[in-house]
Parts: structure tokens; C-alpha cells; sequence
């Protein structure tokens, strides 16, 4: 089973390699943009971070910091993408606390009805619990960065019964229910690692792509073997909980109304997921737009003790955050939503209440679909 899944993946990446040609002219303008500027050009002409008294054309709602988990967002910011699909005024919401996501999209949308496009960025299992207590938040799932979700459990050794792991406080009940012989308590996102290595919790709310490798790092770095780094990763395809897509891609309703309103949502995503196949097939670039795309959004990074200062390190997330994203591609494009995923997904989260359709909240317009099969 796991050779198979395996061979899959492998197949599904040299697909999106295959069209690599496609975007010899991104790298070129990349390049060129270095050389001319010594940096990255013109995004700052067409974004902002903070209300100005007008609207933008798209607001975007990152569920975290700026990192490598938004590679292909930094590299189509960085690069005019968006720009050049048509989107002049580009507006990054501020970082927003675990949970309220969705919420957010809502305000920015009821008070700013102009703009064209709100979206977001969340989990599957964060965002579709959340609209089925509250339908009148209005959003939609249109499109995924992750297939999968890299949530996992990080500890120094197995847990033991009544052990307390430490968890985001929007993910207390989901882990809970997942680890019922444990206690799991809120903790906060910023010095989880930190929490991890000095005892507060035996075990703590970890990521596959973030946390894992930075603490293995930090092992190493201690004379410690890396390989002691107990990590249960709680999706694996085959059994166990149903997680659903990760970094999903979601919007306000009224992104998907008028044609106006979906034309520059699919230039949205058209340019976001460029820039992740620029990612995929120049991960060494991406973690230079990163780096950019910190600089010019100043997005609060909590002051959070999930990276190792290394560019091994960086290297290794990025890689890890690229597999996850390949995942993705279907037809001829990346970040496609499968409805018997999705529906499977909201079945085991919403642990089968019959009385809410297991395709809540997913799009039914077919907004960001392939072309081809």
C-alpha cells in the first residue's frame, strides 16, 4: 500500500515537472528582477498590510505568519504574478489568532463590499467544524495548497496515559478526541518547541513541515540524536482520523457571484498556484521570496520558535512543503479539491451528523477545476 502511494505521488510530480517549460518566462522575470534591483521588484506598488480608507480588488487572510508554507503566494507577490493577472491592489490581512479565520473573511468582506475577492487560508478540520456552527459566516472552500494535512504529534518518547500535550486552542477538542487516554490543554503557538524541550508538556501540537524537522535540528545541535524525536502523524491514507485538505484555500460567498467577482478569484488562484509550480521547481528561489515577502508584508511572526537559523533547514521545509503541494495536481493543475475527499473528510469530523451534508461548505461552482481529466 505504501509503495503504491508512493508511486502515485512520484507520477503526479513528474506531471507538474513536465510543465516546468511553462514557466521559463516567470524565471526569467525572477532573475531579471534580481539583477536589475539587487531585490525583488514592484510588488510594492500593488499590495498593502493595512486599511487606507479604500478597498482592495482581493484581501488575503493568511491562517499564519509568512513562511515556506506559502512559498507559491510569496513568489507570485514577489514577482508581479498577481499583478499581471490583473490584480493591482492586493491587501494581506493581518496575522490572525488560531480559529478565527473565517471570521475574519466575513469582516473584511461586510466592510468592505467593493473588493472583489476575500479569501483565506485554514485546515479542513478548523474550517468546516466552525461553518457548521455558524452557516452564516458565508465562506467557501475553492481550492487547496495541501492534499493532506501535516498535523502530527511531537514528543521525546511515546506518550503515557494522562501524559498533557499542548495543543493550539482551536484544535484542543479535535486532539481530544483523537487522544482520549491523554489531557490535552491550550498552549501557545509561539514557544511550543520550547515548551516541548523543557518539560511543560510531554507532548505537543506539531507539524510534519514546520516543527518536526526545526526540533530535529535543534537535537542535533545538542549532541542529541535526532531520530529520538517521537512523531505520530495522525493522517496516513489508510486508517484513523480523517483530516482533510490543509492550507485550503477558502472564499467569501460573494467572490464567487457576479463574473467579475469570479474572474478575479480565478486570477487569484491562477497566480498563487503558479507561484507554487515556480516553488516546486526552484525551491532554492522560493525561500529567497520568502525571505522578500517577510520584509514587505511585516506580518507578526509572534516571535515563534519554529525555525532552526540554518539553510539546511530552510531547504528541508521547503522540500517537505513542495511534496505536499504536488499532492495537490489533478488534470492540469495544482490545487484542485476532491469531492469524495472532502466529503469523507467532513463525515469523520463532523463525525457523521445527519443532519449536515457531508459537502458543506465546498464549492459547488467549480470555481478552480482542470481543464483536462
Amino acid at each position: 500500500m505504501i509503495k503504491s502511494v508512493l508511486q502515485s505521488v512520484a507520477a503526479k510530480r513528474e506531471r507538474i515537472l513536465t510543465h516546468s517549460a511553462s514557466s521559463a518566462s516567470f524565471k526569467k522575470s525572477f532573475q531579471q528582477n534580481v539583477l536589475r534591483h539587487g531585490r525583488f521588484s514592484g510588488a510594492l506598488s500593488s499590495f498593502s498590510t493595512a486599511p487606507d480608507g479604500s478597498s482592495p480588488e482581493v484581501a488575503v487572510q493568511l491562517d499564519y505568519y509568512m513562511s515556506l508554507q506559502f512559498a507559491g503566494v510569496a513568489c507570485a507577490l514577489v514577482n508581479d504574478v498577481y499583478q499581471a493577472k490583473g490584480i493591482n491592489n492586493l491587501q494581506f490581512l493581518p496575522t490572525c489568532p488560531v480559529g478565527l479565520e473565517a471570521s475574519r473573511v466575513r469582516s473584511f468582506q461586510n466592510a468592505h463590499p467593493t473588493t472583489m475577492a476575500t479569501f483565506g487560508s485554514v485546515e479542513q478540520n478548523i474550517f468546516t467544524p466552525i461553518l457548521a456552527k455558524d452557516p452564516s459566516l458565508n465562506v467557501t472552500a475553492v481550492a487547496s495548497m495541501f492534499r493532506r494535512s501535516p498535523l502530527c504529534i511531537a514528543s521525546l518518547g511515546p506518550l503515557k496515559p494522562g501524559d498533557t500535550i499542548g495543543a493550539h486552542e482551536d484544535t484542543v477538542e479535535l486532539l481530544q478526541r483523537i487522544f482520549p487516554e491523554q489531557k490535552v490543554v491550550a498552549s501557545p503557538r509561539g514557544t511550543k518547541n520550547t515548551d516541548l524541550l523543557e518539560g511543560t508538556y510531554a507532548g505537543i501540537q506539531a507539524y510534519t513541515t514546520t516543527e518536526v524537522p526545526a526540533l530535529q535540528h535543534i537535537l542535533s545541535g545538542q549532541g542529541m540524536d535526532p531520530e529520538s524525536l517521537h512523531v505520530e502523524v495522525l493522517e496516513d491514507d489508510i486508517d484513523g482520523p480523517k483530516l482533510g485538505y490543509s492550507q485550503m484555500l477558502f472564499a467569501s460567498n460573494e467572490s464567487l457571484g457576479s463574473p467579475d467577482h469570479r474572474q478575479t478569484s480565478t486570477a487569484f488562484l491562477e497566480g498563487t498556484f503558479e507561484g507554487w509550480q515556480h516553488a516546486i521547481s526552484n525551491p532554492s528561489e522560493a525561500i529567497e521570496a520568502v525571505s522578500e515577502a517577510q520584509k514587505m508584508l511585516q506580518l507578526d511572526d509572534e516571535s515563534n520558535d519554529h525555525w532552526h537559523s540554518s539553510l539546511t533547514f530552510q531547504k528541508e521545509m521547503m522540500d517537505r512543503m513542495n511534496d505536499h503541494v504536488k499532492e495537490t495536481f489533478l488534470g492540469d493543475c495544482l490545487g484542485v479539491l476532491s469531492p469524495s475527499r472532502w466529503s469523507e473528510a467532513n463525515g469523520w469530523l463532523l463525525e457523521n451528523k445527519k443532519d449536515v451534508d457531508p459537502m458543506l461548505g465546498l464549492d459547488s461552482t467549480n470555481l478552480w477545476q482542470p481543464k483536462v481529466s
